[in-house]
C-alpha cells in the first residue's frame, strides 16, 4: 500500500493534525490497516488515530482518506463525538452487567442466610 499525505492541517486547539491522504491499494484498505500506516509514517501511536473516510472512484486504485491524528489518549478522549447509536448501544451493555452484578450480589446475600 502506497501512502501519502496531500494535506496536513494542525489544529492546536483540539491537540490534533488533520491529514488528507492518498492511498493507492489493489482494494479498499481497511480503517485498521490505513491506522497502522499513519502511525508508521506520523510516528505516533495507533490508538491516538481516527480514520474518518475511505473515498474511492469507481474503477480506479486511488483513495482518498481524512484521517485525525490526536497528540495524546485523553484529548481524543475529550473531543471525539460518539455517534447516538453506539452511545445507545454502551449504555445498554452497562446497564445489563449492573443488573447483573446486582443479581448475582443478592444470590451471594442469600446464600450465606
Amino acid at each position: 500500500m502506497k501512502l501519502e499525505i496531500i494535506e496536513q492541517k494542525e489544529n492546536p486547539l483540539l491537540h490534533r493534525k488533520e491529514l488528507l491522504i492518498l492511498v493507492e491499494h489493489n482494494s479498499v484498505p481497511s480503517k485498521k490497516e490505513v491506522a497502522k500506516d499513519i502511525s508508521e509514517k506520523t510516528k505516533s501511536p495507533e490508538e491516538n488515530i481516527i480514520v474518518e473516510k475511505i473515498i474511492g472512484d469507481f474503477g480506479s486504485h486511488t483513495f482518498k482518506i481524512t484521517a485525525k491524528v490526536y497528540k495524546d489518549h485523553n484529548s481524543k478522549e475529550k473531543y471525539t463525538v460518539i455517534p447516538r447509536k453506539v452511545r445507545k448501544k454502551l449504555a445498554e451493555e452497562t446497564k445489563k452487567a449492573a443488573e447483573k452484578a446486582d443479581a448475582e450480589a443478592k444470590s451471594k446475600s442469600g446464600d450465606t442466610n
